[in-house]
């Protein structure tokens, strides 16, 4: 009796996981590591869970030859030749200033849609997502759509299947919109894109106005690419970008309120911020030893994994160089190539070095960082103030909150001189200030009632539970001319224009009536 008991509660159970398991679909084509961590995260964390995962990624996370499991990669790695080629021709047309940076100007241009459109659309002619996609037999139960890439949402048409849009930075302002949050402000709520927000005069406001007007009609230009391309790619009857909106059910940021100026948002946008966080390993014997060696502390320089030091100017490498030699600390400092002409005693270089974990050590004491949001998560959650030289993307709006809670100072690429940089390397280090700000903001960063990777595996259960249309704000998905009341606006206006008609009709009859009759007087 017990065993058949037993033998019941076992069929009961496994029916349990196989009812709770889901089938989910992820599309993280942005061939970039930094954002590519941000997904692997969360994917791997479902996997878990029990739930089948199928990823399109140019970063696998598993090795081809492990056991069969319910996790399948599909690798479009081929993507990074793609970008490797379009940045050539970047720099073949002076689009880098001093070798290394693109600015906001540069960025919110339909050379950088087109760019990122023609990157997505590429790993899509891929045989093996051609197969998935046009295989009649796949169902998935959720998909998971990289924030950057609007085309691919064209997966929940085709699997019939709700979507969570999720990005590895903060919410792009169509995005925003599209779930109903408070999405264009140039002054409180600045976007993302943006050279800089903090302490404006007001000719700086009417700059960053006009960079935030450049931006929402870029979104509208490529808003009508993507359409044709899908028309292009799935035929006359693909649905519109706008259509296909309609699918989100959450969008998913790598962020934290607060980095992201408390935007007011619904409850169908969750943030995540230092989702790819893993606790700190032991650190490789040969630079624990160099760390643990140095007297007089180090200063850790990396500019990222999208910005390449080897490629920088001459005159902008000899000012690094020169600045480093003249600090009073040691510095470790992440190059990836073979060129430099001289290398200070103080200064040692390496192709890749452990960051995450590198940054507990207690001798380290500043960053010099690009100010990627992955860079300052992990330098936060270290405690490590930062000198942030921001070169392209989110960066400047990164390095100008640094300014802002006091945890780090920007510097501008562009007029960067060795003196300048040693100076500000040194009052970072020497200015207690910035290392108890960064304890201040890490702390409050880290008081949550769950870590981010548990909340982003607890909405995802939630949307395929019970979909998301109930977390919704009542401005989901809807038009501007519907947010602000066209039709209430102009039927006001149309009743105060007839009433002034009115009253000047009616004034001039009479002013007529007063005066009288006009006489003429004859000679």
């Amino acid at each position: 009796m017990l065993r058949t008991t037993l033998l019941i509660f076992a069929c009961l159970q496994s029916t349990s996981l196989l009812v709770d398991s889901a089938r989910i679909l992820g599309i993280f084509p942005i061939p970039s590591l930094s954002h590519q961590v941000v997904f692997r995260a969360l994917m791997l964390e479902l996997a878990k869970r029990g739930h089948e995962l199928v990823i399109i990624t140019p970063n696998p996370a598993l090795a081809k030859d492990r056991p069969q499991d319910n996790v399948t990669e599909i690798d479009t790695g081929q993507a990074y030749e793609l970008i490797s080629e379009m940045m050539k021709q970047a720099a073949g047309l002076n689009q880098f200033k001093r070798g290394v940076v693109i600015d906001a100007d540069a960025m919110i241009s339909m050379d950088s849609a087109e760019g990122i459109l023609q990157l997505v659309s590429f790993q899509f002619e891929f045989p093996e997502v051609k197969k998935l996609l046009e295989d009649k037999t796949q169902k998935f139960d959720l998909v998971f759509v990289e924030g950057i890439s609007n085309y691919a949402l064209i997966v929940s048409h085709i699997f019939k299947a709700p979507a969570i849009l999720f990005s590895s930075f903060y919410g792009f302002p169509e995005h925003l919109e599209t779930m109903g949050a408070v999405s264009w402000h140039p002054i409180y709520y600045p976007n993302f894109y943006r050279n800089k927000y903090h302490n404006l005069t007001i000719w700086e406001k009417i700059k960053e106005t006009h960079l935030e007007y450049k931006l929402s009609q870029l979104v509208k230009k490529t808003q009508q690419l993507e359409d044709a391309m899908l028309k292009k790619n799935f035929g006359p009857d693909a649905p519109t970008i706008a259509d296909l909106r309609k699918n989100v059910q959450m969008l998913f940021l790598n962020s934290h309120p607060f980095f992201n100026n408390n935007r007011p948002v619904p409850p169908s946008i969750i943030h995540l911020g230092a989702l790819h966080l893993q606790p700190p390993k032991d650190i490789p014997q040969e630079i624990k030893s160099y760390l643990d060696s140095s007297t007089r502390g180090v200063v850790y320089v990396s500019f990222g994994t999208n910005v390449r030091p080897s490629q920088m100017d001459e005159d902008l490498l000899d000012a690094f160089l020169d600045a480093f030699e003249a600090c009073p600390y040691d510095i470790l400092w992440k190059f990836d190539g073979d060129n430099l002409k001289r290398i200070p005693k103080n200064v040692k270089i390496q192709k890749w070095f452990p960051q995450r974990d590198m940054l507990f050590h207690k001798n380290i004491k500043a960053f010099v960082t690009q100010g990627g949001l992955q860079s300052s998560d992990e330098a936060i959650d270290a405690a490590v103030p930062l000198v942030g030289i921001p070169m392209l993307g989110d960066q400047w709006y990164n390095v100008n909150k640094y300014v802002e809670l006091g945890i780090g100072e920007q510097l501008d690429v562009l007029t960067l001189t060795a003196d300048v940089l040693t100076s500000t390397i040194k009052k970072v280090v020497e200015n207690k200030s910035y290392k108890e700000n960064m304890e201040r903001v890490r702390s409050l960063m880290k008081d949550q009632p769950q870590t981010p990777l548990e909340r982003g595996v607890w909405w995802t259960e939630h949307v395929l539970k019970h979909g998301g249309q109930h977390l919704r704000a009542p401005t989901f998905n809807i038009t501007w001319s519907e947010y602000l009341m066209a039709d209430v606006v102009l039927t006001l206006l149309s009743i105060l224009i007839a009433f002034l008609t009115l009253v000047l009709f009616l004034s001039c009859k009479l002013w007529r009536a007063i005066k009288g009759p006009v006489k003429v007087k004859r000679s």
